[in-house]
């Protein structure tokens, strides 16, 4: 009865939105400020330092989940061909998926799996997330590994890269 009282309890996290409808703003310890802001199909994500916008993502919502169309960089906007699954539309511990597209002139590859659900203190407060490892590779050798902590409804709270570990200072709402 009780793992049913848990299940029951955990089903709204495995099928909530990963990002607050109406967006917002996040701190992070690295010094890194984004802007989510909502657009039609999905949200603009911008990734500012010192002011400055170094990044900014074009994500889709969609059945299956939210899709990374493109990045847009210093350089130019480059999409991704196909769009790339980020996170599925239903979440849960052992949920695995994974997705190549072109971008840039090569192939990228992402696999992700939920390694469980976990609580996670950060500056901006403690939160029971999704513990998710990520990796990224490329064609040419290139590789990407991080393990995030996601809080549907809310987004990353906390990430580890390496050694580095970076924290949720705060969210505000627009």
């Amino acid at each position: 009865m009780r793992r049913l009282v848990a299940l029951l309890l955990l089903l709204p996290l495995a099928l909530a939105q990963v990002f607050p409808k109406g967006g917002g703003r996040y701190a992070y310890s690295d010094g890194t400020l984004q802007e989510l802001s909502p657009t039609p199909e999905g949200y603009r994500l911008r990734y500012l330092r010192e002011g400055r916008v170094f990044r900014e993502d074009q994500l889709k919502a969609g059945p299956e989940g939210l899709h990374l169309l493109g990045v847009g960089l210093p350089e130019g906007y480059f999409p991704f061909a196909p769009p790339l699954l980020l996170y599925p539309a239903q979440l849960g511990p052992g949920v695995a998926w994974g997705g190549s597209a072109r971008f840039q002139g090569q192939r990228v590859a992402l696999s992700a799996r939920v390694e469980g659900l976990e609580g996670v203190r950060t500056r901006a407060g403690a939160f029971n997330a999704y513990r998710v490892r990520v990796a990224y590779t490329t064609e040419r050798g290139g590789t990407d590994l991080k393990e995030i902590y996601l809080v549907p409804g809310l987004g990353v709270v906390a990430y580890r890269a390496g050694e580095a570990w970076v924290e949720l200072l705060r969210f505000t709402l627009p």
